[in-house]
This record gives C-alpha cells, structure tokens and sequence, in this order.
C-alpha cells in the first residue's frame, strides 16, 4: 500500500474513528453487564459483589483493548514496514498503550499513525478510568458493604 499523505491521515483517522466506536460499544457492554449483574443476583453483597464486577468489567476492556490493536496492527502491516502480523501486532500494542519500542517505525506517509494509535489509546485508557470508577462509586453507595470507604 502506497498513500500519500493526506491519504494516510485519512486512513489513520477512519481507523481510530472505528476503534472508537467499537470501544463505544464494549462501554455499553459493560454497563449493561453491571445492570444485569445486579439484577441477577440481587442480594449479594460486599467483596462478593464488587470482585466479579470489576473482573467482568476489566475483561470486557482487555477484549475492546486487543481487538483495537489489532486493527492498528492490521493497518500498519499493509504499509509493508513488517514482516510479519506478530511484528506489526507488537507495534500496535506498544504504541496503542503509549509504551512504544521504537524498534521498527514507520516511514512517511504513515508515521500519522503512530501518534493516532497512542492517542486512540489513551482516550480509550480515559473511558476505562471514567467507567471503573462509575462502577465503584455505584457499588459503592448501593450494596457493597463498604460504606466506610465509599463515605
């Protein structure tokens, strides 16, 4: 694949734009999880009631996580700086959480997406943040058992 510049920003933008959107919807996920959690097992309470929240609310975000990275990794492949999947994969991830190796840049015109992946990332490390305290500031005025911490 061959772009110019425009032509990679533009590819860089509709990719975060859906890695986005496909976080949008694990957000959703998650939250409708934390509803049907809590109707489901209406009387628990306490460390019971806030492990298994957080776990099922943590590997839904794992899965959105993997998922975006590897649609960075497949874009970033077809710009034939890799080798391989695994080495365009590797890429993505320590870019997407803002680790970056620096091994294997990529060359113009795709660098964009270097700077388009970490932020991908970071705005969706932001709505992880946001949602998990959601869900602990909500576990913990409702029924954890916790109203000294939570007070």
């Amino acid at each position: 694949m061959h772009a110019t510049m425009w032509e990679a920003i533009l590819a860089g933008i509709l990719t975060m734009s859906l890695c986005l959107s496909i976080h949008a919807l694990f957000m959703f996920a998650v939250l409708r999880s934390q509803v049907h959690f809590r109707h489901r097992f209406p009387k628990v309470t306490g460390i019971s009631l806030v492990v298994p929240s957080i776990l099922l609310a943590t590997v839904l975000i794992v899965i959105s996580s993997v998922l975006q990275i590897a649609i960075w990794a497949g874009i970033c492949w077809t710009t034939g700086h890799f080798d391989s999947f695994r080495d365009a994969s590797y890429f993505a991830g320590t870019t997407y959480t803002t680790l970056g190796s620096g091994n294997q840049p990529l060359g113009p015109p795709y660098r964009i997406f270097e700077p388009l992946a970490a932020m991908n990332g970071m705005l969706a490390a932001g709505l992880n943040t946001a949602i998990l305290f959601a869900i602990l500031s909500n576990l913990g005025r409702k029924r954890s058992g916790l109203d000294e911490f939570f007070a």
